[in-house]
């Protein structure tokens, strides 16, 4: 990328880092799925499948996105947190992930543990 393409794009990145910091906003004090699953041992893509066969999780057909079931949602166990990239057509896509507040953590742990 030349100089000059950079500072063209300086706008557009800064706009995205506004958005992507107001969509984020009071996610600030939650975990990752990776750094649970590092703490526990395991991979997030086996905590993720876990938490979906237990019926805690499920994916968005369209999306792949991961949410609460029906029976979680609304307890306080999770906020959603973004992330924007450019897709290979150049369109700017935002991916939506669960992060888990300390109550959501106490309830995993308790579920993994029995």
């Amino acid at each position: 990328m030349t100089t000059e393409e950079k500072r063209m794009m300086q706008p557009t990145q800064e706009y995205i880092r506004r958005l992507q910091h107001k969509r984020n906003a009071g996610t600030e004090n939650c975990m990752l799925s990776s750094d649970l699953a590092r703490e526990m041992g395991i991979t997030a893509l086996n905590l993720h499948h876990y938490l979906i066969d237990v019926g805690f999780l499920y994916r968005e057909r369209n999306t792949y996105e991961l949410k609460l079931c029906k029976r979680y949602a609304g307890l306080g166990y999770a906020k959603t947190r973004s992330h924007f990239r450019y897709n290979s057509k150049g369109d700017l896509v935002e991916t939506r992930y669960p992060v888990w507040t300390q109550k959501g953590l106490e309830f995993i742990r308790k579920l993994i543990k029995g």
